[in-house]
């Protein structure tokens, strides 16, 4: 009698199992009350009234990924650069600016509204696809940083989605619809994991519409070790996981240094050469 393949049994099953928990598709056009109170409360649970003072951020972070992830997208997880990175955000506008480093040498990352640019040891790609990854990570990892802060962009309608536990803590899931998406996409939707007693944002689910190799696929990052940093609670542990179309760990990444209102600007974050004030290490955070 011939034999099925462990590896198709295994990958079947995970399949299957998937199949019913995506994120909700159906219709929303305007944010429900209860949705957008348990936002707004997550919000001044993190330190909003301190958050608003802030203008621009400068981040480091360290990672590993699971074996799975470059396997299973390489173009997006592009392991060979992305190891460690100093990042910068200015808040409004939303200015993006990365510095990866790996293996493979240095990446930089440019994100502004509608646009992307990377280059590779200093050499501009122009490759789309490559491009369409970078809009997503860049846009990603600021979500998961700012975490309920994201989500006071226009275009964002909230709905309730029930609850469930994350770490053993109960929290009550808030549905997102984000128009325009994650990078590139013109639509995400995303489940927003609020903890009940503390109104954290301890979990968020996502779509991967950004890329056209990922259009269907779904993850979700916990977050976890909060710490205060200028009157703000940030997540400095990050665990992400791929949900659909199957189940598997995909990578850690902790969040290494963080500094506020350093008075950044555009023009200290050109793609080829950041100026010395963007360019000074992110100060450790103490752990």
């Amino acid at each position: 009698m011939k034999q099925t393949p462990l590896m198709l049994i295994l990958l079947v099953g995970l399949l299957s199992s998937c199949a019913s928990m995506q994120i909700c598709t159906r219709p929303i056009t305007t944010s429900e009350p209860e949705a957008l109170a348990l936002v707004t409360a997550s919000q001044k649970a993190h330190g909003s009234a301190a958050f608003h003072r802030i203008r621009d951020l400068s981040v480091s972070y360290e990672g590993k990924w699971a074996p799975i992830g470059p396997r299973f997208q390489p173009v997006l997880v592009d392991s060979k650069f992305r190891g460690v990175s100093e990042e910068r955000i200015i808040l409004s506008p939303r200015i993006i600016a990365q510095t990866h480093t790996g293996p493979g040498g240095v990446k930089k990352v440019l994100r502004s509204p509608g646009q992307i640019a990377i280059a590779y040891n200093g050499a501009v790609s122009e490759d789309a696809e490559a491009n369409q990854a970078a809009a997503l990570v860049a846009d990603a990892y600021a979500l998961f940083l700012l975490g309920p802060f994201y989500f006071q962009q226009s275009g964002t309608v909230f709905a309730m989605n029930g609850e469930s536990l994350v770490d053993e803590d109960l929290c009550d899931e808030v549905l997102a619809i984000l128009r325009p998406g994650v990078g590139m996409a013109k639509e995400d939707r995303l489940i927003l994991y609020i903890d009940r007693s503390s109104k954290l944002l301890r979990r968020v689910r996502l779509t991967l519409n950004g890329l056209d190799s990922t259009r269907g696929a779904e993850v979700d990052v916990t977050f976890r070790d909060f710490k205060k940093i200028d009157g703000v609670l940030w997540p400095t542990d990050f665990d992400e996981r791929i949900r659909s179309p199957f189940k598997l760990h995909a990578h850690h990444w902790n969040l290494r240094g963080l500094e506020s209102n350093r008075g950044l600007r555009a023009h200290d974050l050109k793609l080829a050469r950041w100026t010395d004030k963007a360019a000074k290490p992110s100060p450790a955070i103490a752990h």
